[in-house]
């Protein structure tokens, strides 16, 4: 079981203050983001859990992607792994090509970031 770091617990803390904050909103954008956020928040915590930590700068979302897909191979979690990706693509279009996202985005974005986070923990990450 991996070593659970300072940097892990605060990663998962914040996933849960983000995916809780989001049945509040009403602006798809913004609950588009804080779930990537969180779904990207428990990429960070699995990524310090085995000791790793991702540099900033250009390329970090694809290699943390290209990372869960490695670490959540099999289930639970696998499909979401894969699923991040989609997301992050999704989100940059939204942010630099300003190509709008729609509720079933935003939706597909929080059951990602929950079942990442659900597939964190049944690894042994943040129990």
């Amino acid at each position: 079981m991996p070593r659970l770091t300072r940097h892990a617990l605060l990663r998962l803390s914040r996933r849960r203050v983000r995916i809780g904050q989001l049945p509040l909103l009403t602006s798809v954008v913004v609950a588009y983001d804080l779930a990537y956020d969180a779904a990207h928040d428990v990429g960070e915590a699995l990524l310090a859990a085995h000791g790793y930590r991702s540099r900033n700068g250009a390329g970090q979302h694809e290699a943390l992607g290209r990372y869960l897909r490695a670490v959540l191979d099999s289930p639970p979690g696998d499909r979401a792994a894969r699923r991040f990706d989609r997301l992050r693509r999704a989100r940059n279009k939204s942010h630099y090509d300003a190509i709008p996202l729609g509720s079933a985005e935003a939706a597909l974005a929080r059951q990602t970031a929950q079942e990442l986070h659900a597939a964190a923990l049944a690894r042994g990450i943040g129990t």
